[in-house]
């Protein structure tokens, strides 16, 4: 069972702040439409709605690709803290080795560094 949810008043707030924090853009790509905000650490893996350190604005593309089968490249979020995060795509290479590589659809957002 994962921690306790934000209300919707909490949340339209918390996602204000999220998506003010990095400048109305995915921090992945740096695209500015369709920006949802991503957990890092899902609640239901310890994660929470009030941790904004690991809350992170995707657009809706990059945010589809944190949950893309490995086979096809995995967009792997990490957080630095600071608001800032590293994004990777991971790949599986066989039945069981994964491969970082550079994702071919991210540009390096505002508060992003990009892991290569």
């Amino acid at each position: 069972m994962g921690r306790p949810a934000a209300s919707v008043s909490e949340w339209k707030l918390i996602r204000q702040a999220v998506l003010a924090r990095a400048g109305w853009r995915c921090q992945a790509c740096g695209v500015r439409r369709r920006l949802d905000v991503h957990h890092v650490m899902k609640r239901s893996q310890g994660g929470s709605d009030f941790d904004l350190e690991h809350l992170v604005a995707l657009c809706r593309w990059c945010h589809d690709q944190t949950d893309a089968p490995y086979e096809r490249g995995r967009l792997v979020v990490s957080a630095l803290g600071a608001g800032q995060f590293t994004f990777e795509v991971v790949v599986r290479a066989g039945s069981t080795t994964l491969l970082p590589r550079v994702p071919a659809f991210a540009h390096v957002g505002k508060n992003s560094t990009l892991q290569r």
